[in-house]
């Protein structure tokens, strides 16, 4: 692996918020946006384990408000700005089909992501489940693969962000819109058909409103779904990335970080004639690490693209007791968990733990082999 890849993929990684459990969203959530108002039947299917890609129906223009508003020529100035406004409306509203068009897509491609990361997840379980070799590469390459999935994902939610954005920017314009269709009462030279024709156009304009909240409502909805699935599988892909390495499923608690097959428990004679390439001093909370962390890993897998890193869990202290619900172990496994998103595998990572009596807080330490 070189720097470029690692670079590639930690700024895919780095670019989505992280962070909750499940994938489910709604194929469908969009259809009460723009729904018939004489159906009472909901349009909203939620997808959990295994999502399929399920495409909205396409929508016709009675079906999401794109009633044309008849209007007389009354030859009134206040006549000429109601034409102008309803033709404003009627490319806001075009624009809105465009956008739920985009929704539909959007929707479908994630779903079709997902798809593919579950099959990848359960074919590693089931792999595991009935034992097979420790680290085997067979299994590390679809676990790669899962990785990769995740990362289209979080393009997905990339691309949610920036409809949104476009959205926000049709509810500034219908808003701007009604303001100007509100304002045209006051105009002079008016008659009464120029202010009907005004108040069917202000209840247009409303209805218009209405559905673009509701379409913003959606996206917010479906970008936190999608963001707490990938950051909850992006910690499952570590624990699953420990159960490659030992060849089975459901590695005992004591195993999982000092009795693992990576290395045993450390002690801090093991460390003590070794500089740490990284120490990480959890000394308060939101301790920002990452940036440093992957420019020292990167640095050392330019020098040697072989390397493999020691990841030490320092707990203060000398009790040994200690060790297994310290906060340094919890510190470890998140720094390991950066380390996978930043594309480092996770074969290449061996954990340790220790305490130190040096120590004033958590510290988690990495030393290149």
């Amino acid at each position: 692996m070189n720097r470029t890849g690692l670079s590639a993929r930690f700024f895919v990684a780095a670019s989505a918020a992280i962070i909750l459990s499940g994938c489910s969203f709604a194929t469908d959530a969009l259809l009460p946006v723009f729904e018939d108002r004489t159906s009472n039947t909901p349009a909203t299917n939620q997808i959990t384990s295994e999502p399929t890609a399920v495409m909205p129906a396409t929508m016709t223009n009675q079906q999401i408000g794109l009633t044309r508003i008849a209007a007389n020529n009354t030859g009134t100035f206040v006549n000429q700005k109601a034409s102008q406004f309803t033709s404003e409306l009627d490319q806001l509203r075009g624009t809105l089909t465009l956008r739920n068009g985009e929704l539909d897509q959007i929707r479908s491609t994630t779903a079709s992501n997902a798809s593919g990361y579950h099959g990848l997840v359960g074919s590693i379980k089931s792999r595991l489940q009935v034992g097979t070799t420790p680290g085997n590469p067979q299994i590390m390459n679809q676990w790669r693969s899962a990785q990769d999935q995740l990362d289209r994902i979080e393009d997905d939610i990339s691309d949610m962000n920036q409809l949104t954005a476009q959205v926000a920017a049709d509810s500034a314009m219908s808003a701007y819109l009604l303001d100007s269709v509100r304002a045209a009462f006051g105009l002079s030279g008016a008659v009464d058909e120029d202010h009907r024709q005004l108040r069917r156009l202000e209840d247009e304009v409303n209805q218009t409103t209405v559905t673009i909240q509701r379409l913003l409502g959606e996206l917010n909805e479906d970008m936190g779904r999608q963001q707490e699935f990938v950051a909850n599988e992006r910690e499952k892909l570590v624990e699953l990335a420990r159960d490659i390495n030992v060849g089975q499923l459901y590695v005992a608690p004591q195993a999982s970080m000092a009795g693992s097959p990576m290395i045993p428990t450390g002690t801090p004679a093991d460390f003590s004639e070794r500089r740490p390439l990284v120490v990480i001093r959890f000394d308060r909370q939101d301790v920002t690490y990452e940036p440093a962390l992957y420019q020292a890993i990167s640095r050392a897998l330019d020098r040697r693209p072989d390397a493999v890193f020691d990841l030490v869990a320092v707990s203060p202290g000398s009790s040994k007791r200690n060790l297994s619900t310290s906060a340094a172990k919890r510190n470890a496994e998140k720094v390991l968990q950066s380390l996978s998103r930043m594309g480092l595998p996770s074969e290449r990572v061996m954990l340790s733990a220790m305490s130190s009596a040096s120590a004033r807080s958590s510290e988690v330490h990495i030393y290149i082999r």
